[in-house]
């Protein structure tokens, strides 16, 4: 009625926000010679404002356009607002109404009156990051009245909020605002929202502790119908943390070339593959230095699949995604591609086992043809050959074990729910039953490292050093981070299996006990009815492959490491680059084009490691959406709060059963992290190399997961309590704290704070 401006005021103010007194006075007043401003208190000085029929609206904003007057004393209010009905007819009004194409004629200047509050900090907060970043408010303050924000007059401090995982961090010289503000604008933001819509600019003032709403707008520049959304969920178990270059790019070339593979086994026509060419290409991305999947893309090619609605939600529980919500509309096929992707996707998903045991045993030849060949003398040109030889034999073939994990979910899903409500089973008790149906493959690695620790002292120097060499020939690629091309691990750095070793040797007798508790008898199933006993021997054969191809694919990973360690050192006798490890901070493809065409890349390593310093201050998000393509963030500097939770009970997925009281210790970087000896092991997200650390500890528990990551399997097999897909973990216990974890029922009590002692 007034303009958006004033009917925004009175809409907050009717629904009991904290806004300032103010007054309107209407367009058809303030043009009247003998107009008398009515004031809206009795205060001494007043903000008076523009608030045209024109002014923040859905298209255009005219911002900045109108004049605005701040510390206004009562005599003078008549007179400001003259000033701005007058500036309707100023050159830069008609020149941005030309612009938007409105009739200058058109335009209705009412006037807002509202009390000056003398603020210590105002500022602007914005309910999406206006850079293209949905899930991310941005809340810029200043020292004193929002004008000098609005002007950059005044220094300012920017707070960057992720509304997914309530995480923050600010760039500026001053924190302006404490934890206990921010949570208080980002609340009053949501409620906001439920009035005006979800993309919002709101101008706020504090004055001792008291936070004012000044105005309320609608943010125009974002595109927000085909947002791309990011997520980490059960990536972030192989790739924790910061990731270079040269991995994130690897992960981008195999995600793409496998999800084709899979796309065109099931779909098995040509034009309708090139159709969705895009989607493939673009499975995974990275921002700030960190994986993620493009979810998006993964839902539309799940939905490929016949029966897909009951499908994902077993899908998102298995890959421990918490966001359930996705676009539900049918990927667009015809109709007999349809019928004929339906039977494709069922007979490519019940064909799995055996063709993962045809990849297992290709595997196994591409394995040892690579070694056979490998030499570190070759050159560059034969270095990227061996490379590309391994990645054709492979790519046309891995794509079948996304199949397999599809018929683990499925079977283990469907096990789930029989044996709740045909033998009214609880978590507890299933997940007692699943640790025992399936041989794990990747627990060689840890059974045979037990067995050499445990025996070290009953063998001869050259035959221990045999035995530590077949280890390495065997398990040399499994550990921590192992599917981080930069990460060491056995093979590349044998002296870490020597330090390995005499880790697990300083507590003999728990070692005697582990290696025992391998040896414990597995149930059958043999108990149950035939049906139950169908799909106890198909999820255990679908978690068996998976484990495989797991253990495996750290295997095609040392292949690429151990090429890559190799062109390092090649490049580096060229010249190319200072250190042999700056080939970690080139992509993929230019260290592979390097060989044929060299060329120096120092300043391009120097410019990466510059942003990689930043990417490591920025807190990690587990989901991004943007409302665009993708992009990193520039900072100049980065300062994060650690928000921190009083509540001494958390939930999570009960994974392995168990009862245990011990002091937590948080893990943040597992290379540095050496003494686990009887601890409960706290971390944000956990990776198959975790398995070395499993061993010697009380429990696990852990933000990320679900009952089918990687280490929620060990730990069940190792005997010790899990708990996976924890909220708030890191928010609310520290290392030192007392906890009791019970891992039949998911449930973590802290019973006494490190702090309080």
């Amino acid at each position: 009625m007034y303009g958006a401006k004033i009917d925004n005021l009175i809409k907050l103010r009717q629904a009991g926000f904290n806004v300032p007194a103010f007054t309107v006075v209407p367009y058809e007043s303030a043009v009247k010679e003998d107009f008398e401003a009515e004031l809206p208190s009795e205060g001494e000085l007043f903000s008076v404002r523009s608030s045209a029929n024109v002014e923040d609206g859905a298209n255009q904003s005219f911002a900045g356009q109108f004049e605005t007057f701040l510390d206004v004393p009562k005599d003078e209010v008549a007179s400001k607002i003259k000033q701005i009905v007058s500036s309707i007819k100023s050159e830069g009004v008609k020149a941005y109404a030309d612009s938007a194409s409105i009739d200058i004629s058109s335009i209705k200047m009412n006037i807002i009156v509202q009390d000056m509050i003398r603020s210590e900090v105002s500022g602007v907060l914005f309910t999406a990051n206006p850079q293209g970043i949905l899930n991310e408010s941005v809340i810029t303050v200043g020292r004193g009245l929002g004008e000098g924000v609005v002007s950059s007059s005044v220094d300012t401090t920017s707070y960057y909020y992720n509304l997914t995982d309530k995480i923050c961090y600010f760039e500026g010289e001053e924190d302006l605002l404490d934890q206990a503000l921010i949570d208080e604008l980002i609340d009053t933001a949501d409620k906001i929202k439920a009035l005006f819509g979800e993309y919002l600019d709101i101008e706020f003032a504090i004055a001792a502790d008291r936070v004012y709403i000044l105005q309320v707008r609608p943010i125009t520049t974002l595109k927000t119908d085909n947002p791309l959304i990011m997520d980490n969920s059960n990536i972030v178990e192989s790739y924790p943390g910061i990731s270079l270059p040269l991995t994130t790019s690897f992960v981008d070339m195999v995600y793409s070339g496998v999800f084709r593979g899979v796309s065109a086994r099931v779909l098995k026509n040509d034009k309708e593959l090139a159709k969705h060419e895009d989607v493939f290409c673009n499975m995974t991305g990275h921002v700030n230095g960190r994986v993620y999947y493009k979810i998006s893309n993964w839902y539309t090619v799940i939905r490929f699949l016949p029966m897909s609605s009951k499908i994902i939600p077993i899908w998102q529980e298995m890959m421990g995604v918490r966001n359930k919500s996705y676009n539900k509309d049918d990927v667009k096929i015809g109709p007999f591609t349809g019928i004929a992707t339906y039977f494709n996707s069922v007979y490519e998903i019940f064909s799995a086992p055996k063709n993962m045991r045809k990849l297992n045993e290709r595997f196994i030849k591409i394995n040892d043809d690579f070694y056979s060949k490998y030499d570190p003398g070759l050159s560059a040109t034969e270095l990227t050959g061996l490379f590309n030889d391994v990645k054709v034999k492979l790519f046309d073939c891995w794509d079948v074990t996304l199949l397999n994990d599809m018929y683990a979910f499925i079977f283990l899903g469907l096990l789930k729910s029989r044996m709740k409500k045909k033998y009214k089973k609880d978590d507890k008790e299933i997940n007692e039953y699943i640790s025992g149906i399936s041989d794990i493959e990747s627990m060689k690695p840890v059974i045979e490292i037990t067995r050499l620790a445990l025996d070290k002292d009953k063998m001869p120097k050259e035959e221990f050093d045999k035995a530590k060499k077949e280890y390495i020939r065997k398990y040399g690629d499994r550990n921590l981070e192992e599917l981080k091309l930069e990460s060491r691990t056995f093979r590349s750095t044998p002296e870490l299996l020597d330090r390995r070793i005499n880790e697990y040797r300083k507590d003999m007798e728990r070692l005697k006990k582990t290696r025992e508790s391998f040896a414990r008898q597995k149930e059958t199933g043999d108990r149950y009815d035939a049906i139950t006993r169908a799909l106890v021997k198909r999820s255990s054969l679908g978690i068996y492959n998976r484990e495989i191809s797991r253990l495996n694919r750290s295997r095609i990973y040392g292949i690429v490491r151990l090429i890559m360690d190799t062109l390092g050192m090649r490049y580096k006798e060229q010249g190319l680059i200072d250190r042999k490890n700056d080939i970690y901070y080139l992509k993929i493809d230019e260290a592979l084009e390097l060989a044929s065409a060299p060329k120096k890349m120092q300043d391009t390593v120097s410019g990466r490691r510059d942003q990689y310093k930043l990417y490591r201050q920025l807190p990690s998000y587990s989901r991004i959406i943007f409302a665009e393509e993708p992009f990193n963030k520039r900072h100049t500097s980065v300062n994060c709060y650690h928000r921190k939770c009083r509540e001494n009970e958390l939930y999570g997925v009960p994974c392995s059963g168990g009862i245990v009281r011990g002091e937590a210790l948080v893990v943040n970087d597992p290379k540095e992290t050496d003494d686990v000896k009887d601890k409960i092991l706290v971390t944000r997200m956990t990776d198959p190399g975790w398995v070395f650390l499993l061993t010697s500890a009380k429990g696990l528990i852990s933000e990320k997961g679900s009952l089918l990551s990687h280490t929620a399997i060990i730990s069940r097999e190792i005997g010790i309590p899990s708990i996976v897909g924890v909220k708030d973990l890191l928010d609310t216990i520290q290392t030192g704290d007392l906890l009791e974890m019970n891992g039949d029922k998911g449930r973590i009590t802290i019973i006494k704070r490190s702090q309080d002692t």
